[in-house]
């Protein structure tokens, strides 16, 4: 389901061309082979559109930061300055200077660990579900009896 409503449609129209017609197994298996491509293609689409709209998403992130990160930098540049010389009141000032930076180096580690998290491969839910759907749809209904038809024969 994408946006409430499905993307799939298998088609029902008939193959026949007369009315009485009825359709032989050459004719059915190739319309099944027609049906499950199109089936495929449709899944395909659907993948497709699922990783577009999270590449959108990346890209409107990505430009949000771009605009904003230079701002942030030069903050920051100045309140580090600010710590180091507060700093520097009981230590020397090359002491200040190495443990802000210090500071620095482990919060930006911890900061950036936890940000990686977020380029984890997307997983296509709607994708997911609907190949799930068509795989059920299309396996052999299991023997009312609970014996398979080949044990039948011996």
């Amino acid at each position: 389901m994408h946006d409430g409503c499905s993307v799939f449609h298998v088609s029902t129209a008939p193959t026949h061309k007369t009315p009485n017609h009825r359709p032989g197994t050459a004719e059915l298996l190739v319309q099944l082979a027609s049906e499950l491509g199109n089936l495929l293609s449709r899944h395909v689409a659907l993948a497709k559109l699922e990783l577009g709209e999270t590449a959108r998403r990346t890209g409107l992130g990505v430009a949000q930061i771009a605009a904003c990160a230079p701002l942030v930098l030069v903050g920051y540049a100045f309140l580090n300055a600010a710590a180091a010389l507060a700093l520097a009141r009981w230590l020397p000032l090359a002491a200040a200077v190495a443990l802000v930076g210090l500071l620095n180096v482990v919060v930006g580690s911890v900061g950036v660990a936890l940000a990686a998290r977020s380029f984890r491969r997307p997983e296509l839910a709607d994708s997911v579900m609907e190949l799930e759907r068509t795989v059920h749809a299309l396996a052999p209904a299991p023997p009312s009896n609970g014996h398979s038809a080949l044990e039948h024969r011996s």
